[in-house]
């Protein structure tokens, strides 16, 4: 759980840190912001790069369905693209938009990770319903012929007609 909210500190502070150097400069603090425009924004790309590969494994930890790793993709490929327009050109503005996307990045993230923890689970408890022996067809379809609980029925379930109507 912790991975996107200590890689997540560089790219919201970095980006924040770039609109108010100045401040920081005029303070006497050497910051990175300060420093180094270039490395700053190069930091955030970084992290925000990583993010991709550490949140396609997390399914792998057995805390959340393999859908987690395709959802987080696409938030992923976004945060990626603000960060490399931040390093392709540092302003306030591409700071800014990093800056806030990084805002709503981490609820966004742990809102799929618990959508992909509650499909697991329902999914699991699906597989282990359906996978007694010889459970698995009969819950399929129950009017099957030469199916145990077929036997004597009269009625489709699925149409409500009795058979042979």
């Amino acid at each position: 759980y912790s991975t996107p909210v200590l890689s997540g500190s560089h790219y919201h502070f970095n980006s924040l840190s770039h609109n108010v150097r100045q401040d920081y400069c005029r303070a006497g603090y050497n910051m990175l912001s300060v420093v180094d425009t270039t490395k700053n924004a190069l930091v955030s790309l970084r992290n925000t790069l990583a993010l991709i590969p550490l949140c396609a494994v997390i399914p792998f930890t057995g805390i959340s369905h393999c859908s987690f790793s395709f959802y987080s993709l696409a938030v992923n490929a976004y945060f990626s693209y603000l960060a490399w327009n931040f390093y392709k050109d540092p302003n306030k503005q591409t700071a800014r938009e990093l800056f806030r996307f990084s805002l709503v990045y981490l609820p966004i993230i742990f809102g799929f990770l618990a959508i992909g923890y509650a499909f697991k689970e329902r999914t699991a408890k699906d597989e282990a319903k359906h996978h007694v022996e010889g459970k698995y067809l009969a819950d399929l379809c129950p009017v099957l012929p030469g199916n145990a609980n077929s036997i004597g029925a009269t009625t489709c379930p699925v149409t409500g007609k009795g058979r042979g109507e």
